[in-house]
């Protein structure tokens, strides 16, 4: 049975890392510093775990008040179709909805968009999302 926790324990920092890596979203070394930060600047952050290992996660960034941004979904390969990644989802909406954030978007990635249909998202027409791909000190 999968459990999904809002709380992180120090000792869970280096697996949300090592899941951030298998997703290929962290390729330098990572610590559970910078894990702990990056949780701690989210709206929310929120595990999947199958008894004692971390099978997903996903968490949300707002500024608390008008918008908010689901992000960082990610489900472990063996763990798939499943509705982990649902469940993951619908349990951030709702926190953000609680929070009366009524304003809530994500970049769904390749392969993934009917899942976010089927839990009420639409494509923004004529919004195309963007990113910066120089760093200053590329410059």
């Amino acid at each position: 049975m999968i459990e999904y926790k809002f709380q992180i324990a120090n000792h869970d920092l280096i697996k949300i890392c090592d899941l951030y890596k298998k997703a290929g979203w962290w390729d330098e070394p990572c610590s559970s510093d910078e894990v702990s930060k990056l949780i701690a600047s989210s709206f929310c952050f929120l595990s999947a775990w199958e008894e004692n290992q971390l099978v997903g996660i996903g968490r949300v960034i707002s500024d608390a008040y008008s918008d908010a941004y689901i992000q960082d979904v990610f489900v472990a390969e063996n763990f798939r179709k499943q509705g982990i990644a649902r469940e993951i989802v619908t349990r951030l909406i709702n926190y953000c909805q609680e929070n009366k954030i009524y304003w809530i978007a994500l970049i769904a990635a390749p392969g993934s968009v009917g899942v976010y249909e089927k839990l009420g998202f639409r494509k923004m027409a004529d919004y195309t999302p963007m990113q910066l791909l120089k760093r200053p000190d590329a410059l």
